[in-house]
């Protein structure tokens, strides 16, 4: 019968550790990752890339005989892959934290190189303002 202490069962886990480390440094980096931005900058997510220039408005549609606003981003994005996509994001606006609001972003198909507007409406959503992190993502429900 054969006896195995602890730390000759151990040891071997212990030494692929750092192994494990090199190889998650080598892999790419996933491109549907939040990625945090500036208003009006340039940023990239899954391949698609928002040109300087992106901007926060305000939409007034009336409801009725009332009056609603609601946030809006004015935007165009260029797909960076080598095959025609949508865009399908959601940009989330907070303070300190505390989400203010949730934009949803979509697109007509992008054909690999082009650059379209982008449908980014909050319905439902209050203006954000005060606003200290932007963050990019996939949209959460």
């Amino acid at each position: 019968m054969r006896t195995t202490t602890l730390a000759a069962a151990v040891a071997p886990i212990l030494l692929a550790l750092p192994l494990l480390a090199a190889c998650s440094e080598d892999e790419p980096a996933d491109p549907t990752a939040p990625v945090e931005v500036e208003l009006g900058k340039e940023f990239t997510w899954n391949d698609f890339t928002v040109a300087d220039g992106w901007s926060l408005e305000t939409m007034n549609p009336s409801a009725g005989v009332e009056s609603v606003e609601m946030p809006v981003i004015a935007a165009e994005a260029t797909n960076g892959a080598d095959e025609p996509r949508f865009v399908l994001f959601e940009v989330v606006f907070a303070k300190e934290g505390n989400r203010l609001a949730t934009i949803h972003c979509t697109s007509v198909s992008i054909e690999p190189g082009a650059t379209e507007p982008l449908d980014c409406t909050g319905f439902g959503q209050e203006v954000p303002q005060g606003q200290d992190t932007i963050v990019v993502q996939e949209i959460t429900r």
